[in-house]
């Protein structure tokens, strides 16, 4: 996609899962569709900002129910253009789905097939849902890594100890939301699944060049000549 590899993990197929006993036929076609779509164009934006940032070997790959946009961790960027390219996502996203939705409301897509009605109303709903979701402070979320450039402008040492702990606390607090408030015990799991994964971050030895305050990404080391990669 305008030079950034896109990958494509065969694990990304269980956003089908989702509409099962919503929809049905081509209509989880349809929502497969635009979901891989609103995702792309989530990760697009952290891509192209890391680019337009300098970062070299900016990569995208599509996995289970979301996606990650990679560049070596060795690359020198300030905290503040990290927390850019973090929220880039979710504003790339918040913005076409809030576009969508105010297109349909208007009644642009009146008159149109079934199948392209609920492939842009299952766009407007990843792009606004996966958005807003994103941002909440929780590692590994973009929220999370936006919460870890900011405080490390006051504290980089610390950074990541903090990170981690408002992270635990939100993560809780949603967990307990989805529960209590949307009436969701497997909304729950996923959050507290994503949160204890969060809390792995840094939790193996990083190749990053000595003094740089960076969140370690604790993924495996990668062969020899490529430098570790940070996820967004």
């Amino acid at each position: 996609m305008l030079g950034v590899p896109v990958r494509v993990h065969y694990s990304f197929a269980l956003i089908a899962l989702l509409a099962f006993g919503q929809l049905q036929g081509l209509e989880i076609v349809a929502w497969t569709c635009a979901a891989f779509l609103a995702v792309v164009a989530h990760e697009a934006g952290h891509a192209f900002t890391a680019r337009a940032f300098g970062a070299p070997s900016v990569t995208i790959t599509l996995f289970a129910l979301g996606g990650v946009t990679m560049y070596p961790v060795t690359t020198e960027l300030s905290p503040v253009k990290r927390f850019l390219i973090s929220a880039a996502g979710s504003t790339v996203g918040v913005l076409l789905g809030g576009a969508l939705w105010l297109a349909r409301s208007a009644g642009w897509f009146d008159g149109v097939s079934d199948f392209l009605w609920i492939a842009i109303g299952s766009f407007i709903y990843v792009a606004l849902v996966w958005g807003i979701l994103n941002w909440l402070p929780i590692l590994p979320l973009d929220g999370g890594h936006m919460v870890t450039s900011l405080l490390e402008i006051v504290t980089p040492r610390r950074a990541l100890t903090i990170a981690k702990g408002v992270s635990a606390v939100a993560g809780a607090a949603a967990a307990v939301a989805a529960i209590v408030v949307l009436d969701s015990p497997l909304l729950a799991v996923f959050v507290v699944f994503i949160t204890l994964t969060g809390l792995q971050v840094g939790s193996r030895p990083s190749a990053r060049p000595a003094g740089d305050a960076r969140p370690v990404t604790g993924r495996p080391e990668q062969p020899a000549g490529e430098p570790p990669e940070f996820p967004i």
